[in-house]
């Protein structure tokens, strides 16, 4: 066996040996568990002990044991994603007391207890913090290093009376990637920034009109129901699909999906399909509405164009080649009539020559009598003067010679 194919032999069984170690040691430490709820608000007092319980269940065909760890959370970016904090013995995580595992059955499900004990000076405000269920021991973590497994948890938000929502609002609204759009759907967002020391969900309306003001579209400004956490700043992305869409009035999941999304590049004629489908042309104006607080409210305004100018060159098209096609027609049949009108006009100069010439005979033959006659008559006339002539003759030489 030649050498290259042996050494090709050994890279494949080793390649395969390294797959299977992977996929065994990810499924070794799949947590697989179930927490519900995913997250809890709480409304809680200092100097009080608040108690509750999450269900937890237990996915695997073999008893498995969870540790329980606890981490104190903030805002990370703007999509609202929970940046989870190494813990360090402060704020809400170290409020939370459990046991430290738990050992679940086979398809065991439970109501795992939890408390959590409120210091008496504990400021008003939000406090946020999770929950973790892992297969690894708290103990196997060393300078807030995490080692390989899965955790799964709960996020807590413990809401303490007495503080009020200041420094916050909509810093910004307007339309994602331009304003000017050759299809729908497209994308509206706006800013809100918290800088109070409570979580805020905003929630209201955009409502979408034309440039004749009538309402082309209202859209759920928070459709899912996301909280801005405090001193953080939240994006709202909000999809504008179709015309005429509701989804604050309609029922759920009454909305058709699309299967094209705000920002994708399509074909040209991909293009003019979805614009045949989904025709929007014109300007459009969408006012924020939103309320947030106790009794606060921020309104904001932006306008954009769409501008189907696929479809509309293929209309434009098609007009300049009906138009061509009319005018060569017209061409066509306005010369077929000119050589009908000029066929018409020989044929009545041809009816109208033969009686002229008819005419001329008549007259030339009218003309040589008048002129026979005329000359008959001036015949006539000299004889008549000829004779006359000699008789005066005869007697003016009888006159002079009376002998005879």
């Amino acid at each position: 066996m030649p050498k290259s194919v042996k050494k090709y032999n050994k890279f494949l069984i080793v390649l395969g040996i390294v797959l299977f170690s992977l996929v065994s040691f990810s499924l070794k430490n799949k947590a697989y568990a179930l927490t519900q709820p995913t997250k809890v608000e709480i409304d809680g007092e200092p100097g009080k002990v608040f108690s509750g319980t999450l269900e937890l269940y237990n996915e695997q065909e073999q008893e498995i044991t969870f540790y329980l760890s606890y981490q104190n959370f903030e805002a990370r970016g703007e999509g609202g994603s929970p940046a989870f904090l190494d813990y360090d013995g402060t704020g809400l995580a170290s409020w939370i007391k459990t046991s430290q595992s738990i050992t679940l059955k086979p398809k065991e499900r439970i109501e795992f207890p939890y408390e959590i004990q409120i210091p008496q000076d504990s400021e008003p405000g939000t406090y946020l913090a999770a929950i973790f269920f892992g297969n690894t021991p708290p103990q196997a973590m060393e300078g807030g290093q995490v080692t390989i497994g899965t955790k799964l948890g709960t996020l807590l938000f413990l809401n303490l009376p007495g503080a009020k929502v200041e420094g916050a609002g909509v810093t910004e609204f307007s339309t994602e990637g331009g304003k000017f759009f050759s299809y729908l759907p497209l994308n509206l967002y706006y800013r809100f920034s918290n800088n109070s020391a409570l979580k805020v969900m905003p929630f209201g309306s955009i409502d979408i009109k034309c440039l004749f003001g009538r309402t082309m579209g209202t859209l759920d400004a928070n459709i899912s129901k996301g909280n801005v956490l405090p001193s953080s700043v939240r994006k709202f992305v909000i999809t504008w699909d179709k015309l005429r869409q509701d989804n604050v009035n309609e029922k759920e999941g009454k909305t058709e999906e699309t299967t094209v999304k705000p920002g994708d590049k399509l074909s040209f004629f991909d293009a003019v399909k979805i614009q045949m489908k989904n025709f929007a042309f014109g300007k459009y104006t969408a006012t924020l509405n939103v309320k947030y607080g106790e009794n606060l409210s921020a309104t904001k305004q932006t306008s954009f164009w769409v501008v189907p100018w696929q479809l509309l060159s293929l209309i434009l098209l098609a007009l300049i080649i009906i138009i061509l096609l009319f005018k060569g027609m017209m061409k066509r049949h306005n010369k077929k009539l000119i050589e009908m009108v000029k066929k018409e006009a020989l044929t009545s100069q041809q009816v109208t020559i033969a009686p002229a010439e008819s005419i001329a005979k008549e007259e030339k033959k009218v003309h040589e009598k008048v002129k026979k006659e005329v000359k008959d008559n001036v015949e006539e006339i000299k004889e008549t003067i000829k004779e006359e002539t000699d008789g005066e003759a005869e007697e003016t030489l009888t006159a002079l010679n009376p002998k005879e």
